[in-house]
């Protein structure tokens, strides 16, 4: 189950300038290619039923992990919420350079 989210969401992601990419039950975003910084998506079971754990890591180049945001979502919810997390959260890890 979790690894058809992990599918789903790196689909709806996945662009010319952003590549996705679904392993098991999560999704590694690379966001430019000039900086070796990797968001993880990870899908896991929640405390109650019909939810689902999302976790957004922001890894380094050696897979460090520098920050994580979680919550709980809706099962039926899970691929497109991450999707629009996802680019809320590139807006504050990878700001804009001047």
């Amino acid at each position: 189950m979790f690894d058809t989210i992990a599918r789903e969401t790196a689909a709806l992601i996945h662009n010319p300038a952003i590549e996705a990419r679904a392993i098991l039950n999560s999704v590694y975003v690379d966001v430019t290619p000039d900086d070796e910084r990797t968001v993880k998506i990870a899908f896991g079971p929640a405390g109650a039923q019909g939810l689902v754990r999302v976790d957004f890591t922001l890894l380094d180049a050696k897979k460090v992990h520098l920050d994580t945001v979680s919550g709980d979502v809706f099962l039926v919810d899970a691929a497109e919420l991450s999707h629009k997390v996802v680019f809320d959260l590139i807006e504050v890890w990878y700001p804009p350079f001047a």
